[in-house]
């Protein structure tokens, strides 16, 4: 064999392995949310401290906190946190408190310093301040259906950890969005969900549902200090305690609405950085996931086949597109002739910020420049988060 032909044949390999991947991780994004709801067992409903961090105010962001308040749960508290409590984020939390009279709300200000990520510095003080020790994390742009919090809380068995939820994107207002939609509709969405069926132990910190005594176990903020991927921290210190991190049965929406390419860029730089970071040599195999590497990989060792280059390479365009379809259409998340434009850009996207993350350590978080290397960090200090401001209690 010469090296042309062994270098046809590694093509071959490698597209064979990528179509298989595409097809198991579809198939594994749309049965997991009935797999996951047969271990939703727990009939337990504890009261709750839902901790909101605030940073930006967003265009979704009465959208996104409102929806707490309209739980369907029997008892829980709303604690905010901020490091700057007279940010126009803090001010318009404050308003909505005082549209919900009926429900304990607090705000509080955090002053953690010692973590790599703002977002856990952040949370020092509702996680440390909550009333009760379940508690329940939401992200500023997830927003919630009615009766999430219930069902998140019926995948906190005994054994259980940590209960995540697999985000989706909506709402997309910019093309740029409908390009980070795309990726968080299907690559994502289809290797998280594998993961999930597979047992593997993901972090993904849109939703937290916990115990503080567990998270306390484990080790608490010292666990999660030394990078700024904490949700990803906190699923392996749980497993460290014999516990799980699991997927919920439900899905949560991200609003996406208008965002640039830098905003784009930038985010999945830095989530791609922690990946990296947190296990290189799974990021090493991550473009197996990517449809562009497969297009050239067939394209490329389609002789080995017998088969013409570029009929082959049009037909796994037309498979791959046709299982995002599938996916997207069985998840009732939208189908456009949009998508056939998408793609491309989606695709480059990837590879781009897949090959820029193997050369830097410096991402963009909430617009301040931040050192994503893991490594050694102090716990928090939370003896300065004793105080909470505007804070209230009612009901």
């Amino acid at each position: 064999m010469s090296a042309m032909e062994a270098l046809q044949w590694a093509c071959v390999v490698y597209w064979a392995v990528s179509l298989l991947l595409l097809i198991a991780s579809t198939a594994a994004a749309l049965a997991q949310p009935a797999l996951a709801a047969r271990e939703a067992t727990n009939a337990a409903t504890p009261p709750v401290s839902c901790a909101l961090p605030l940073k930006l105010a967003d265009e979704n962001f009465e959208l996104a906190q409102e929806s707490v308040f309209l739980q369907n749960y029997p008892s829980f508290e709303v604690v905010a946190a901020a490091t700057d409590v007279q940010s126009p984020a803090s001010s318009r939390m404050r308003a909505i408190f005082a549209r919900h009279p009926e429900r304990a709300t607090r705000l509080l200000q955090s002053s953690g310093r010692a973590a790599l990520s703002p977002k856990l510095d952040n949370l020092v003080a509702p996680f440390t301040q909550a009333a009760y020790d379940t508690i329940f994390m939401k992200d500023a742009d997830a927003v919630l259906d009615a009766d999430d919090l219930a069902e998140h809380m019926k995948r906190l068995t005994p054994g259980v950890g940590l209960v995540c939820a697999i985000p989706y994107g909506a709402d997309a207002r910019s093309f740029a969005a409908q390009v980070e939609r795309s990726i968080f509709n299907n690559p994502h969405v289809r290797m998280l969900a594998l993961a999930g069926v597979l047992g593997q132990s993901v972090g993904v910190g849109k939703i937290m549902l916990f115990r503080r005594s567990d998270f306390q176990r484990a080790g608490g903020f010292s666990a999660m200090a030394h990078t700024v991927g904490e949700d990803n921290a906190f699923a392996k210190a749980v497993a460290r305690i014999g516990l799980r991190a699991v997927f919920s049965h439900r899905h949560v929406r991200q609003e996406l609405g208008r965002r640039s390419f830098v905003d784009v860029y930038q985010r999945q730089l830095r989530w791609s950085v922690i990946r990296r970071g947190d296990a290189p040599a799974i990021y090493l195999f991550e473009p197996l996931s990517f449809c562009f590497p497969a297009l050239v990989a067939i394209y490329a060792g389609a002789p080995a086949l017998g088969w013409p280059p570029l009929l082959a390479t049009v037909a796994t365009s037309a498979l791959w597109l046709s299982a995002e379809c599938l996916l997207s259409f069985a998840k009732h998340w939208g189908l456009s002739w949009e998508s056939l434009v998408v793609l491309p850009l989606r695709e480059a996207t990837m590879m781009t910020v897949w090959l820029h993350a193997w050369a830097t350590n410096r991402v963009v978080w909430a617009r301040e420049r931040l050192e994503a290397r893991p490594g050694a960090a102090s716990p928090p200090d939370i003896s300065a988060s004793k105080s909470p401001l505007a804070a209230r209690k009612k009901g």
